[in-house]
């Protein structure tokens, strides 16, 4: 089954799945805001918005995987459970058996009956894992926020104290204990006065939030916004951080798949050229295959005959595990639908979605019925994939761009608005004014 590194990476790019497409954004809103921050405040707020966004999105992306990581080889590995195991398949004794019979391997035989042993303390363990990633992940960005907030502060004090150092007679040295400017910090210090910059079973939705890593980073991101807000320095920067979250969460995790849908219904209807399937099928053999070879289209019609909407899923479990090489199964291991290990059988600890099943049949009777309108096989399916790959692209540039231009403009745009005309570092000017104020008193 043959398949490029660039349809790997357009798959990737289209997967609701996957950290690639999050990950573009992120690059592109972090180099949007930390350009416009130090364009219009100055070094200082460019360093302050660079370790933020760099900071963050390092913790926002790799926090939780390195966190449950950690937590596989310790907790998991002590309890004697295997991470590996999918706790959705323990919900179902009949699916249990089926993917312990038909386990590629004994170890994947071993950890679905140790964990079909001790359901409760397997799914607890599972609950257990993202709850501490999370809180671990928080309390690293607690650190950084408070890292961040300390260096600007100390950043805004030191340019301070050098303009004051400037403005000072020759006769009273900088460095005197009796200059009103150290002594001022001197006793600010001993007083401790200076501002503070700081601040059962699963349910479906509880799987969901728990098992997709993507709603994992969405949980997280929430969790990262609201600390933001609760710990803006100013009101200016509250409703900045406003702007800026609520952009970042709309055009992550809903924009995308708002514009998806759009793209692939006017592909569909307008030139009348299905193109959910994934890339990386497209891009196999086997996609040729389908278009060409009649005994494999009636394959895909009897499936979806067979198994479609109220079907009997323990029966398709069984015709899934027991027919490895049959044409929409081999269709779903492309796509990501169904996990292999190395040999290319069917790891039976992953858990294979019933509904995203039954979707890749229909995908596909479209994908054939939709060739007989093209003399040439090669032509169509290159076509499929062109549509493909544009419209993955033109979903990420359009997300890309409000986030890396349209959405930082607007928020230092608000900004200049509502500082009369000025785009300064809010930050910085309203804590100079409690400098100079506590300057002032000490003369």
């Amino acid at each position: 089954m043959s398949m490029n590194i660039g349809s790997k990476l357009v798959s990737k790019l289209g997967s609701p799945n996957s950290r690639i497409p999050l990950a573009a954004k992120d690059i592109f809103n972090s180099t949007g805001y930390t350009y416009f921050s130090y364009d219009a405040g100055g070094k200082i707020e460019g360093k302050d918005r660079l370790v933020d966004e760099v900071g963050t999105g390092a913790l926002w992306l790799f926090g939780i995987p390195a966190y449950k990581k950690l937590i596989d080889k310790t907790i998991f590995k002590k309890a004697g459970i295997s991470p590996e195991v999918d706790v959705r398949i323990l919900k179902d004794n009949d699916y249990l058996k089926k993917a312990i019979e038909n386990a590629p391997t004994k170890t994947i035989m071993e950890d679905l009956k140790k964990a079909g042993a001790n359901i409760p303390k397997t799914k607890a363990l599972t609950i257990l894992k993202f709850g501490m990633s999370l809180g671990l992940t928080m309390l690293s960005y607690f650190a950084l926020t408070k890292f961040k907030q300390n260096m600007t502060k100390k950043n805004i004090e030191k340019e301070f104290l050098a303009k004051q150092i400037e403005n000072q007679p020759e006769t009273l040295s900088p460095y005197n204990n009796e200059n009103p400017i150290f002594s001022d910090f001197n006793q600010g210090k001993k007083k401790n006065n200076t501002p503070s910059f700081g601040s059962s079973s699963l349910s479906k939705v509880a799987e969901s939030i728990v098992l997709n890593p993507i709603n994992n980073m969405f949980v997280l991101d929430t969790c990262i916004s609201g600390e933001r807000l609760s710990s803006a320095r100013t009101k200016g920067e509250f409703a900045e951080y406003g702007i800026k979250e609520g952009s970042f969460l709309f055009f992550v995790y809903i924009a995308d798949k708002l514009i998806k849908k759009g793209i692939e219904t006017a592909s569909e209807k307008i030139l009348k050229s299905p193109i959910k399937l994934d890339a990386k099928f497209l891009s196999t053999n086997l996609a040729e295959n389908i278009l060409k070879q009649k005994s494999l289209q009636d394959e895909i019609k009897e499936f979806s005959k067979k198994f479609g909407k109220n079907c009997d899923t323990n029966a398709l479990y069984e015709y899934i595990f027991k027919n490895q090489n049959s044409t929409v199964v081999e269709a779903a291991k492309s796509s990501g639908i169904i996990s292999t290990i190395k040999t290319g059988q069917i790891d039976t600890r992953k858990y294979i979605d019933v509904k995203k099943m039954q979707e890749l049949a229909e995908n596909l009777q479209k994908f054939i019925s939709s060739s007989t309108n093209s003399n040439n096989t090669k032509s169509y399916l290159n076509k499929i994939k062109a549509l493909k790959v544009g419209s993955t692209m033109l979903n990420i540039g359009v997300c890309c761009l409000f986030l890396g231009y349209v959405v930082p403009k607007m928020m230092y745009d608000y900004r200049k608005k509502h500082q009369n005309g000025k785009n300064d570092f809010h930050v910085k000017t309203e804590y100079e004014k409690e400098l100079a104020t506590k300057h002032a008193k000490s003369l």
